[in-house]
């Protein structure tokens, strides 16, 4: 199947700029939101990029929608946006109802399953249906998470696939499962590295340069959790943690809950582990120190930090793939473009196994015993 017309419900940060790749690249777009003002938001970002990039011309290939019967004559439609699943059953009952029968659905699917909505919505077609997380920023990050079920027909991956590489993009194929890849391993990324902070070995910058030092990586784990939000990671580490069946690895972070309890969620209201000026880190958050009891107590190597981050990241990674049957491969190649990492856990592995083979932990390690 030939996929030539898209239509892309939300007009959020993710639904503009898949907006804008389609057009780039030559597809049909329709952009549906209920809100008028967000459409005529993305709209004008979408006109401005165009007239920066020279191709003002295509922006007849998209038109703004407010009605599900435009929505006819797509070959696929795409979710950009979380949504409860009554929300999601409301929009999809009377979605499908007015594109074909040949259309395929995407589920919006980064912390959520798949199969948990296919379950719920009725109305959709579990054969013609699959999920996409698209990694942020969307626009420049080249990797695509396909989720698929077990009824998923070969026919309909490729399709999606050939659609993306249009788009420029890589895809992984994922087995449905809480999280998926990148928001599994972005989970224990963050939960490994705030496990450090609480032990008092650093302060966040510490941290964050010791990690990027050992790994070569373009951001460190405070950073990386600044950018996509304390808020974010704190709910989809909670819905991960409950959907696996509340794992203790996995037990969301207490210190995170008290920085998105006072609001302070990262780039986006200006201060989260760091505070920032014009997007610029300015300086560590002043709480820090009353929520953390050892706040930079200790002095530790590089390598320490490096391997009490890393050798948790590789655990997870290989109990993923014995559960979804995801190859070395396909984990690392995510990995990497989730997280700016020029080698994935196994190649680091490889690289250094005396820094990440597992150890025992001493007595030492827990502050709170003395």
């Amino acid at each position: 199947m030939n996929i030539e017309a898209v239509g892309i419900i939300g007009a959020s940060s993710t639904g503009t700029a898949l907006a804008e790749l389609f057009v780039l690249n030559g597809f049909q777009v329709r952009l549906y939101d209920n809100f008028k003002d967000s459409l005529n938001i993305s709209m004008a970002k979408i006109q401005w990029s165009l007239k920066k990039a020279g191709k003002y011309d295509l922006i007849s290939n998209i038109e703004p929608i407010q009605e599900y019967a435009k929505f006819n004559g797509a070959d696929i439609v795409i979710e950009t946006i979380s949504k409860t699943i009554e929300e999601r059953t409301l929009l999809f009952n009377k979605i499908t109802k007015e594109i074909t029968p040949q259309c395929i659905t995407c589920i919006y699917c980064n912390n959520s399953g798949l199969k948990e909505v296919l379950d719920s919505i009725a109305s959709l077609h579990e054969e013609r249906t699959v999920g996409l997380n698209f990694l942020r920023p969307t626009r420049h990050n080249k990797m695509v998470e396909i989720i698929k079920t077990e009824k998923t027909p070969d026919e309909i991956i490729d399709s999606v696939d050939k659609m993306l590489a249009k788009l420029g993009k890589a895809s992984v194929i994922v087995k449905d499962n809480p999280g998926q890849i990148v928001e599994r391993v972005g989970r224990v990324y963050a939960l490994a590295a705030l496990q450090v902070l609480y032990a008092g070995k650093g302060f966040p910058n510490e941290i964050d340069n010791a990690f990027k030092e050992m790994s070569g990586a373009a951001f460190g784990p405070f950073e990386y959790l600044d950018y996509v939000g304390l808020d974010h990671d704190y709910n989809s580490c909670l819905k991960i943690w409950e959907a696996l069946g509340k794992p203790d690895r996995l037990k969301p972070s207490e210190l995170e809950l008290r920085l998105v309890q006072y609001g302070q969620i990262g780039r986006k209201s200006t201060i989260g582990i760091y505070i920032y000026e014009d997007g610029q880190i300015v300086g560590e958050n002043p709480l820090l120190p009353n929520i953390v009891k050892y706040l930079g107590l200790r002095t530790c190597s590089k390598e320490e930090i490096f391997s009490q981050i890393m050798r948790p990241i590789l655990d997870e990674c290989k109990t993923l793939a014995s559960e979804i049957m995801v190859g070395e491969y396909d984990l690392e190649k995510a990995i990497k473009a989730a997280f700016g990492w020029p080698k994935g856990p196994f190649a680091y592995f490889r690289e250094r196994p005396d820094l990440l083979e597992i150890k025992k932990t001493s007595e030492f390690e827990n502050l709170d015993s003395f």
